[in-house]
């Protein structure tokens, strides 16, 4: 009922510049918004959803609501990310799609980034990187999600056509005044290769000024 009442909206989280604070974009992140319950996270639905066969359905609910409102909340040279997750790469055409989208909004590729997950890059590989690699080729970039805990990730810096790569929060939370610790000896890691990499670098879940 949900899907048909499009109670599945878009909260949109900041991506920050963290020497300048400039807002450099956002992530589009799913909530919905129950009648009676309020405003659920992914974590309450996604695992009926998912039983369901329904979350593709609301995913694509949810790419279309953010690229209608891409036109007001992003400006220029800011961007906005949206999550794929394994299930939408199955479809070898999924890029065509998603460009369609956007012409459909008349959103720019520029405007709209992904982000994947190492087990999106597992899943399929090969069907994977030709799709990334058209994405990328049409202007919409690629970012690894949860970057540090998988267990092979640091091949896939080198495979796949990434641009930026995302600390998983659990590097970021520990973070504490006075530095020093495993979490920051692997931030620091991270950072180093991404660098060397020419890639850009998301800490997720930064909540204080020493983080």
């Amino acid at each position: 009922r949900a899907i048909v009442r499009q109670e599945f909206e878009p909260y949109f989280q900041q991506i920050v510049r963290l020497d300048t604070g400039a807002v450099l974009g956002f992530e589009s992140l799913l909530r919905w918004n129950h009648p009676e319950r309020g405003v659920l996270t992914p974590d309450q639905f996604l695992a009926i959803a998912e039983a369901s066969g329904s979350l593709e359905v609301i995913d694509w609910q949810m790419f279309d609501l953010t690229c209608a409102a891409v036109s007001r909340l992003v400006r220029p040279g800011q961007y906005v990310n949206l999550n794929f997750s394994p299930r939408h790469f199955r479809d070898k055409h999924m890029d065509q799609r998603l460009l369609s989208l956007l012409r459909d909004h008349g959103v720019s590729p520029s405007q709209v980034r992904i982000e994947v997950t190492e087990g999106t890059l597992i899943e399929n590989s090969d069907q994977v990187a030709e799709i990334i690699d058209r994405l990328n080729q049409a202007g919409v970039l690629t970012s690894l999600d949860d970057f540090g805990t998988g267990y092979s990730s640091l091949g896939y810096l080198h495979r796949f056509h990434l641009h930026a790569v995302k600390i998983d929060r659990s590097f970021v939370t520990p973070l504490k005044p006075g530095g020093g610790g495993a979490s920051e000896a692997v931030v620091r890691a991270i950072m180093a290769l991404a660098n060397s990499q020419g890639l850009d670098v998301i800490a997720e879940g930064v909540e204080t000024v020493t983080q």
